[in-house]
């Protein structure tokens, strides 16, 4: 129980009553100083008032010289108890009478003379006869402590009075203290002290004070209020600790506690099967152990700079035997029990780094031969190219391509072209210096980065054909793979550095086209690049810009060349594809088609062809054709006709076009009846059944075995205009179309000679058996409108005609 003197009711009645006391005693002494100075004017007053009582009396005495009256008169005076001494002077000064009483034993004397110290003890009464002649004096001396012994009672009372009532009204107060907050208090206190020493707090708290409505009660109900609340968040940290100790030690990541000294205070299975310790082992460690770049500044550094937020970083761990392995760590600053501690998650990072490495390695390497790619080039070209500009030494690109790959990728596989691409990497980095890079660019091309060839251009180009002619037989030389012989060769262009101003991705394109130049000119060799050959680039850039919308532009016509009989009557024509660009004029079908086919458009361009011919041939059919007439033929490009969809599409456009198919004749390649027999004979059979005809073009110039041609529905054979030329001058001409003439009549086929451009030659023909031709000795291929008119005409070739 808290002793009295410390309560609060006992502080607050002792203050209270202090400052009653020192207020009652103010008061009071103000009270007594505003009644002495009335008390002192009435003392005056009375003094005065006794002496003019027997100023008549005492005036007749002087003026008369009676000494016996004046005797009289001041026993008279004296019968007042406020005069101690009395004398009466007549005008000279000289005494009449005088008087004496002793001083009254007045307890109060001393305070009266030291506190009222400033009453006058002597009065004077000057006597006059008729208001104007002086003939004595009065002196009286007064008994202070007579005089004020009332006064100084009274005040006493007065002072008494004040102290009494302060103590009683601070008892009241001491009381009401204790009944209204000491004695309210010091029960909530025992309550509290009593929880206090509770081993087990309650599950509800409730005092009594709760019930008022002053501030005790508000005090009860905050106490009440926040005590709940102080256990709700105990229960809630209580679970949070749980939760954490759950989350520590059930985590399938590694995680340790510190303290900001590093002491680890807790740490997981994970951690200690990682780290390769056991737990009290670990428990007895320094993080610093484990992490010597972890120290406690470290630590207090990170307590600053914590923001609530977790930072992730890379550092490496030590593991019990002295490895070092790298981890990446979580790590935050969290607060248990008010304290900061340093909570870390990490997990083992080691195949991720290898993994990275493996990235970069793919990111700048080929995964198969393991040389440089083409990103490296990229980043390298430009700084070799600008070294050899500062230094003023020649360097060189080669660009290398492998001859007929595609082929072995596809008649022995892909692993098979792998294991030859790993090997010819290998032939070729034999070949290079120290300082020259070999690059795979990807597929079957290879970069050689050679930045110090020479100190002149003469030099480093007979050194780029020394290392060219080096590779070229390396390459050339027999690939063992898989117990079977493989031979390749290779197509290199070269380009050198630098000169002009030309740009690290100019000069790769420089020796890329002077490898396909090398290509062009029969593979197996090497070209330099030359600047011409970047003019049919440029030109060939521009033919494929325009090729692009010659459909949309209605830059494509169609002509049509005569195919007559032996008579010199209209059989058929053979429809022919012209453009016409407004920039670059009209275009051979021999330099736009090889390129059509390389962009792809060759299908869009097959499909215009195809749909304008059979408009025209239906626009034939409503006027009326010939008995003789067949049909015109149409020639169908490889790409187009190994669609997968090529056959829909040619029934798509008869049934739009509402033609009668027995009129199309669909002339194909020799090379394409042996690319994929079943396919091809497939596709022109189903076409068949439409009445379609089909005529092998250029006959006798390919590759196909004859026995080949019993699988197809063929009609005709067209015979190359390559052999009409040499008839009369090769013999081997006339041999080879006898024999083309004698095996299509045994296989029921019609030959058909292209490009007849004299008489002699259809005099030729005619006696060896070919009795169907075209060429220019009949009519060289005229525009619809004309070849309307000799279908209308029935016109007989030849004869003179205006050239389309």
């Amino acid at each position: 129980m808290l002793a009295l003197r410390k309560r609060l009711s006992y502080q607050q009645a002792k203050w209270a009553l202090v400052l009653l006391l020192l207020l009652s005693l103010l008061m009071s002494t103000f009270q007594v100083f505003f009644d002495w100075q009335d008390e002192k004017a009435t003392i005056q007053k009375q003094v005065t008032s006794t002496l003019q009582i027997v100023e008549n009396a005492a005036t007749e005495a002087a003026y008369s010289l009676d000494e016996t009256l004046a005797k009289k008169v001041l026993a008279g005076l004296m019968r007042s108890n406020s005069f101690h001494t009395a004398r009466l002077e007549d005008d000279l000064g000289y005494e009449l009478a005088s008087t004496y009483r002793p001083l009254e034993p007045v307890s109060s004397r001393w305070l009266s003379e030291r506190i009222f110290s400033d009453l006058p003890k002597y009065f004077r009464l000057n006597l006059k006869r008729n208001d104007h002649l002086a003939v004595g004096t009065i002196i009286v001396t007064i008994d202070s402590g007579s005089v004020t012994n009332g006064f100084i009672r009274r005040s006493f009372r007065l002072i008494s009075t004040s102290l009494l009532s302060a103590m009683l009204l601070g008892a009241a107060m001491f009381m009401l203290f204790y009944v209204q907050i000491s004695h309210p208090l010091s029960r909530l206190i025992g309550q509290l002290s009593l929880l206090e020493k509770a081993e087990n707090d309650p599950a509800q708290l409730q005092f009594k004070q709760t019930s008022r409505e002053d501030e005790l009660g508000i005090l009860a109900r905050t106490i009440t209020a926040l005590w709940h609340k102080r256990k709700k968040v105990e229960s809630e940290l209580a679970k949070r600790e749980a939760y954490f100790k759950a989350v520590l030690h059930q985590s399938s990541e590694c995680m340790l506690l510190t303290n900001l000294k590093g002491e680890i205070l807790d740490c997981n299975h994970e951690t200690c099967r990682l780290l390769m310790y056991d737990a009290p082992k670990l428990l007895t460690l320094n993080i610093q152990d484990i992490d010597p770049e972890q120290t406690p500044s470290l630590l207090q550094d990170w307590v600053k700079s914590a923001q609530g937020d977790p930072k992730i970083f890379e550092t490496q761990y030590r593991r019990s035997n002295g490895e070092n392995f790298p981890v990446e760590v979580c790590a935050n600053i969290i607060y248990l029990d008010n304290e900061a501690r340093f909570l870390a998650s990490f997990r083992d990072i080691t195949q991720r780094k290898k993994d990275q490495e493996q990235v970069k390695f793919l990111a700048y390497y080929d995964a198969l031969t393991s040389l440089p790619n083409r990103r490296f080039l990229n980043q390298h070209l430009e700084k070799v190219i600008s070294e050899a500009r500062s230094t003023g030494q020649v360097g060189g690109l080669v660009f290398i391509d492998l001859d007929r790959f595609k082929n072995v990728n596809d008649s022995m596989g892909h692993h098979v072209g792998d294991a030859l691409l790993i090997e010819a990497a290998r032939r070729i980095v034999s070949c290079l210096s120290e300082s020259d890079i070999a690059v795979r660019i990807g597929g079957d091309e290879f970069v050689l980065l050679l930045p110090v060839l020479a100190n002149d251009h003469d030099e480093a180009q007979h050194r780029a054909t020394i290392l060219a002619e080096v590779l070229l037989s390396q390459l050339s030389k027999v690939f063992r793979l898989e117990q079977t012989d493989v031979f390749i060769s290779a197509s290199i262009g070269i380009s050198l550095f630098p000169f002009g101003e030309a740009s690290d991705s100019q000069i790769l394109r420089q020796a890329d086209t002077a490898m396909y130049e090398a290509k062009k000119k029969g593979r197996n060799g090497f070209r330099f690049y030359r600047q011409e050959m970047l003019q049919q680039i440029t030109d060939l850039a521009i033919l494929e810009k325009a090729l692009h919308g010659a459909i949309r532009d209605d830059e494509f016509y169609l002509v049509y060349q005569p195919q007559v009989n032996k008579r010199g009557e209209l059989m058929g024509y053979e429809a022919l594809l012209r453009w016409h660009n407004p920039q670059l004029g009209l275009v051979s079908p021999a330099r736009f088609i090889p390129v059509a086919e390389e962009i792809g458009l060759i299908y869009e361009i097959g499909d215009w062809v195809l749909e304008n011919v059979c408009r025209q041939v239906k626009i034939w059919q409503g006027i009326g054709l010939p008995s003789s007439f067949e049909g015109v033929a149409i020639n169908i490009s490889p790409y187009q006709f190994a669609q997968e969809g090529f056959v829909g599409t040619v029934e798509a456009v008869i049934e739009r076009t509402q033609v009668d198919p027995n009129l199309l004749d669909l002339e194909i390649t020799e090379g394409m009846l042996v690319e994929n027999i079943a396919s091809v004979a497939e596709k022109m059979w189903r076409l068949k059944e439409h009445g379609i005809r089909f005529s092998v073009d250029d006959f006798g110039t390919g590759y196909s075995s004859l026995r080949y041609l019993q699988h197809f529905p063929l009609n005709q054979l067209k015979i190359d205009q390559t052999f009409i030329r040499d008839l009369s001058s090769d013999p081997n001409s006339h041999v080879i179309i006898n024999t083309i003439v004698s095996m299509a009549e045994h296989m029921n086929l019609s030959v058909l000679a292209e490009g007849v451009e004299s008489r002699v030659e259809k005099q030729i023909l005619e006696h060896i058996g070919c009795t169907r031709y075209q060429g220019y000795y009949f009519s060289k291929p005229v525009k619809a409108d004309l070849a309307t008119l000799y279908l209308k005409d029935n016109e007989v070739f030849p004869f003179e005609c205006q050239d389309a």
